[in-house]
């Protein structure tokens, strides 16, 4: 009885342990591209160079994102604005005292600072009132610069972008009953970094050389430091914060290792006791990006498509028809599988060349469309010049018969005129041996 109740629990804790390795690997599979253990709500990272979307977390999902929309400002404002410039406070920039230049001392309407040392303050210092400053200095107001804003980010194809005012502040200092804030996704903000990040000016101002620099106002040095805590770490090569109510806390990270450049976003995490959750979230999904490899879309020989060829049985002779044939991949199509990809990921065959007897069993090019990436993908068409001639057998068959009967006939006919000719020659010889007699 003993050994039976013994036989009976190791074939119970062999099932549950088998269960619980293939729930585990299913687990896995589902959870692919998916970046786990974070506390931020939303994030992604993105290959710089190739623009490919590596691993999200509800990365579409719109959202409030504080400051971290400086590197939009920053941008047009680089776009626009030489770095020798010297810029004039406005009014309405000096409106705004929420983290802003104006606390370290006063400055009045008219009092001027350098175009780079502006640059230093939104982007290092994160001040508001210097946001408005840029807005005020290329489009005259703030109103006509976020409509450039706007307009920039519809350019770069971002549907979930909407931008109210150029600092991110979640109450506006020049329209305090507006309830409107800034708001993206983690999609949208990766490429709005990733072409910040494309500017010379910008990526300077980010990077380790300005961990720990100065501002001068009107002659006086305002020493500020970065606010990105893990500057010249782990690979991080520059960033934007952002830290708001709704927004929670936000980050934007830039990172190259080994040569490769990787572009992160983190939004609505916690701020915590001495805040480092956004940045140990960041962390995190950069080395899920290192980590991540790409996983098999299609498989060699997959059919991924069909085309409608056309041609004419004999060539450039006969009746146009057309054939339905399957497009299959040569060989591995490869992509990071996330959620981005696989709601987006296309493979097409665009070519306009649509020749069956030309393309039967030939090598095509087809193209892989991704979110913000597209590559070109080597494929075939899976039909061939046996599969068309097939489809014509008939036709063939009919006009084959109908060449020999024909030939058939013209034979006949060509024997029966000889025969009929050889007749009259002879008759006419046998009339000519009698008229020769008499």
């Amino acid at each position: 009885m003993k050994k039976t109740k013994t036989f009976k629990a190791l074939i119970l804790t062999m099932l549950i342990l088998t269960l619980t390795t293939v729930n585990s690997v299913a687990n896995a599979q589902n959870n692919a591209g998916q970046i786990q253990g974070i506390i931020a709500q939303s994030a992604i990272v993105m290959d710089m160079d190739t623009g490919e979307v590596i691993a999200s977390k509800n990365a579409d999902k719109q959202l409030p994102v504080a400051s971290t929309m400086k590197l939009l400002t920053s941008l047009i404002f680089a776009e626009n604005t030489s770095k020798t410039e010297e810029i004039p406070f406005t009014e309405d920039a000096l409106k705004t005292t929420q983290t802003a230049l104006n606390n370290f001392k006063k400055i009045n309407v008219g009092d001027k600072i350098s175009s780079n040392d502006l640059m230093k303050a939104v982007l290092i210092f994160s001040a508001n009132d210097t946001a408005y400053l840029m807005a005020d200095s290329v489009a005259g107001n703030s109103k006509d610069f976020v409509k450039m804003m706007n307009d920039k980010a519809k350019s770069l194809g971002l549907e979930n972008t909407h931008i109210v005012n150029p600092c991110g502040l979640e109450s506006n200092a020049l329209n305090p009953e507006s309830k409107e804030i800034n708001l993206s996704s983690a999609y949208d903000l990766a490429i709005i970094a990733s072409e910040a990040y494309n500017n010379e000016w910008i990526r300077d101002i980010i990077s380790e050389k300005y961990k720990k620099t100065s501002i001068d106002l009107s002659g006086s040095p305002v020493h500020i430091e970065s606010r990105n805590k893990i500057l010249g770490e782990f690979g991080n090569i520059g960033g934007k914060t952002g830290n708001e109510t709704k927004a929670g806390h936000c980050f934007v990270g830039f990172f190259e290792r080994d040569g490769r450049k990787l572009v992160t976003v983190a939004l609505k995490s916690e701020y915590g006791v001495d805040a480092t959750n956004v940045f140990n979230d960041t962390k995190k999904i950069a080395d899920y990006g290192y980590d991540a490899k790409k996983q098999v879309y299609k498989k060699a020989g997959e059919k991924i498509g069909t085309v409608e060829l056309e041609y004419k049985a004999f060539g450039f002779l006969g009746p146009k028809k057309t054939v339905q044939a399957p497009i299959i991949a040569s060989k591995d199509v490869m992509y990071y599988k996330n959620d981005i990809n696989d709601k987006n990921a296309k493979l097409e065959y665009n070519n306009k060349d649509k020749n069956a007897w030309k393309l039967a069993n030939k090598e095509i090019e087809l193209k892989l469309s991704l979110p913000n990436h597209k590559e070109k993908i080597s494929g075939k068409i899976d039909i061939s010049l046996f599969d068309l001639i097939k489809t014509n057998l008939a036709l063939y068959a009919a006009i084959l018969v109908g060449g020999i009967l024909l030939a058939v006939i013209i034979g006949s006919s060509i024997r029966f005129i000889n025969t009929r000719n050889k007749r009259n020659r002879m008759g006419r010889n046998r009339k000519n041996k009698r008229y020769r007699r008499r």
